[in-house]
């Protein structure tokens, strides 16, 4: 009877190689999700910065027809972006105040654009919190440029020769010149 009792009560158990095994296997998938967690972030922000600048871009369109006026007529500047460009390398622009005057022209302009479009682009920032970089070249100073709007670069690189801008895009529209 005791040999019965010992064969009901006995549990076969798991060797240290079957659970350094399953420890690998969950670490493996931990790995693979953690990995497909910060690619979807990184997809999310870019489709949030591509309708954002597509958004911006209409609105910029749209208060030029209705108002028969260029970008830089609208704002009133010639260089939006200008108030950042001029801010120190590695400046994190998401943590300036908004009364700094790189807030102050952008969210300027963005109201401006706004009133004149219909379309409220007003407080638009990007994923990271910053303002977009707004350019209005548009028959600067009887010049042929085109007005652009991008992203500032990760980190914020200052003026020198405009890194600080990736893909600037060009707004299109512009037949002031011939070519």
């Amino acid at each position: 009877m005791h040999k019965l009792i010992d064969k009901t009560f006995t549990r076969p158990a798991f060797t240290i190689v079957e659970l350094l095994i399953v420890i690998v296997i969950i670490g493996i998938l931990a790995t693979i999700t953690i990995i497909s967690y910060n690619g979807i972030q990184s997809r999310a922000q870019i489709a949030k910065m591509n309708t954002d600048i597509n958004l911006l871009s209409d609105a910029i369109q749209s208060a030029s027809i209705t108002s028969q006026q260029t970008l830089m007529q609208i704002s009133g500047s010639g260089w939006t972006a200008g108030g950042c460009y001029v801010k120190a390398d590695g400046t994190n622009l998401a943590t300036l105040s908004r009364a700094d005057s790189c807030w102050v022209q952008y969210l300027s302009t963005l109201n401006l654009i706004s009133a004149a479009s219909g379309i409220n682009v007003s407080n638009m920032t990007d994923p990271w919190g910053r303002p977009y970089s707004i350019d209005e070249n548009e028959g600067e100073a009887g010049g042929c440029g085109q007005d652009s709007i991008g992203v500032y670069s990760q980190p914020f690189i200052s003026m020198a020769g405009y890194p600080g801008v990736a893909k600037p895009v060009p707004l299109s529209g512009f037949s002031g010149c011939a070519i």
